[in-house]
């Protein structure tokens, strides 16, 4: 019995002629290197998706940042703008005490 394989692991083989147990086989270790290949980027990330993932984060956290900093402004802002609106309604008269 003549096997002739092909340069790659578990890769089709050319045969004469193959008895059913070792077709089986064959054909049992090319599917089983199938699945690990498809398992195998899944369980560890190329390096591009990590970076990725990192970048995602770190946007997230600036995204976070940005936020507070706007909401405390906003909040200074509006205190400032409430002040000004009670010095306009009162006309400047608060301090002094006496009709001007």
């Amino acid at each position: 019995m003549l096997l002739l394989r092909a340069p790659t692991p578990f890769a089709y083989a050319k045969v004469e002629k193959v008895d059913a147990e070792e077709a089986r086989h064959l054909r049992a270790q090319y599917l089983i290197q199938k699945v690990l290949e498809e398992k195998s980027p899944r369980s560890r990330p190329p390096a591009l998706a990590r970076v990725k993932a990192r970048i995602g984060v770190r946007l997230k956290k600036l995204r976070l940042a940005v936020r507070s900093v706007r909401v405390r402004a906003c909040r200074t802002l509006q205190r400032h703008l409430r002040n000004l609106r009670r010095l306009i309604a009162l006309g400047g008269q608060q301090g002094s005490g006496e009709p001007s």
